[in-house]
Formats: C-alpha cells, sequence, structure tokens
C-alpha cells in the first residue's frame, strides 16, 4: 500500500512540474471557497490511481462529495491532493500531498491509520508510515526531539484566524516557546515533529480539517511523539472535512503537558 501512495505522490508531483501545471488558473470560486485548477487536477490523479489500482477504497477528499470506487471498499483513504494551495498560487515552493489508509469499518483517528504519507511537492522529501512498523523520511527513520521544555521548543504554529488570547499565552507570558516556524503547509508543519525538526506543532481553535492533519499525525504517533486536542485527550473521531479540530504535537510528553498546562491556565 506504501508503494501506491509514493506512487500517487509522484504523479501528482510530476504533474506539477509539467506544462500542464498553471499556477493561477481557477476552477472553482465562491464566496467561501475558491478551488484553484491544479487543486482539481491534482485530485484527479490521484482518484484515477485509486480505481486503477484494484483496491476498494471509500474516498473522502477535500474537494468533492465522498464515493466509493467499488461496492464493497476495503479502506478508506483521506486525501489532500495539494496542502498550501495558497502557497502555490503565490509562487511559494512549499506544499504537499497528504492520504492516510485506514479499514473501511474502522473510526477515522490518527491511531486507527494503517498507512500514510506526508509528500513535500517541490524537494520530493517523503514521510511515510506504516501502523506498528515505525514511521520513515526518505527511506530513513525518523527520531522525535528530546526537547523537554518550552523555552527551549522550536514549534511550528498557525497564526491564520486563530485567537489572539491563545497567541499570547504562547509567545509573550513567560517563559516563552523559544522559536517560532511556519511554512504554509499544516501538513509539513504538523509532519516535522516526525524527524524532530519541530520539537512542537500547535494549532488551537477549532480551525484545522482533517486532511491536513491526519496522515501527519499517524506519522508523529510512529515516531513516538504525542498527539492530543488542546485539552491533552485524544482525538475525537473524524466524521466531515469541514469540522474543525484543535491540535497539539510534540516529541516529549513533559514539553507536551507544559503546552497543554500553558493553554488552561
Amino acid at each position: 500500500m506504501l508503494e501506491l501512495l509514493e506512487q500517487l505522490f509522484r504523479h501528482v508531483r510530476a504533474y506539477m512540474q509539467s506544462e500542464h501545471f498553471n499556477r493561477n488558473q481557477v476552477y472553482f470560486q465562491s464566496s467561501e471557497h475558491t478551488i484553484m485548477q491544479f487543486d482539481r487536477e491534482a485530485e484527479d490523479i490521484i482518484i484515477d490511481g485509486l480505481i486503477e489500482s484494484g483496491h476498494g477504497f471509500e474516498i473522502i477528499t477535500e474537494e468533492r462529495p465522498t464515493f466509493s470506487t467499488s461496492s464493497t471498499p476495503q479502506y478508506r483513504i483521506v486525501v489532500d491532493p495539494v496542502d498550501g494551495s495558497t502557497n502555490v498560487s503565490r509562487g511559494i515552493l512549499s506544499a504537499a500531498v497528504s492520504l492516510a489508509v485506514l479499514p473501511f469499518d474502522s473510526p477515522i483517528v490518527p491511531e486507527q491509520v494503517q498507512w500514510s504519507l506526508v509528500g513535500e511537492l517541490f524537494s520530493g522529501t517523503v514521510y511515510q508510515a506504516q501502523r506498528g512498523g515505525g514511521a520513515f523520511c526518505n527511506g530513513r527513520r525518523c527520531q522525535v526531539s528530546e526537547t523537554k521544555r518550552l523555552d527551549e521548543c522550536l514549534a511550528g504554529m498557525n497564526f491564520d484566524g486563530r485567537d489572539p488570547k491563545i497567541l499570547h499565552k504562547l509567545l509573550i507570558e513567560r517563559p516563552a516557546i523559544d522559536k517560532i516556524r511556519r511554512s504554509g503547509s499544516s501538513a509539513m508543519d504538523i509532519v516535522y515533529v516526525a524527524n524532530g525538526a519541530y520539537d512542537a506543532y500547535i494549532d488551537v481553535g477549532d480551525v484545522i480539517t482533517a486532511e491536513s492533519f491526519l496522515a501527519a499525525s499517524s506519522i508523529i504517533t510512529e515516531a513516538g511523539g504525542i498527539i492530543s486536542d488542546q485539552d491533552g485527550k485524544p482525538l475525537r473521531s473524524i466524521t466531515n472535512l469541514t469540522e474543525g479540530f484543535s491540535l497539539i504535537a510534540a516529541g516529549t510528553k513533559e514539553l507536551h503537558e507544559e503546552i497543554v498546562s500553558r493553554l488552561k491556565s
């Protein structure tokens, strides 16, 4: 299955580097949402590959209603064809494909993901995991960081539309987070925790949706990291791709607990 997921990623990446790719063309636009043509075409590439694979999938994706490739699907896949579309449309070279496969009858939570992949579209870097088999980046086993303190932490954070009071707690109150990073692709920012590039990722405010975090969160779990909601509890089951979540990921229990404690203060 991981070979299939990587093949799908490679096909999307090849399209994004081809003469057919146009970063400015809009497929659909409303007052609430814009779908770029490259989003739609990347999604089509993934769907065609899943159908051709011969496996039965229920496909849950950002840009169209849920559907199945067979009458009795074995698997469910959550797809984000281009996580970081705004980056791509503005010529910023940071975006990812995010794919998470679960048994069809399992609840949709990171702990139940059987195979996952987050692939960076411009560098070609691939993070992947199989449940119980560990997490890997370009074939090398991932290892979360050992940072235990907030004031020594390099954290990924998303500021878009988030609660200023929460940001104040983390960035202004002492001791504050040491360093902050934001790539513009939530899937990439989250998965950076898996190999210790980030010590933590914090996204609070019930904004981020499942296609952006499910695969990356399962990879962190396989790498030995911790994933929870803002109260330190396991993430609730995912029922759709419109419901917003809060997410805290960290490499160590001590750092995770300090972040949760700060948010509760």
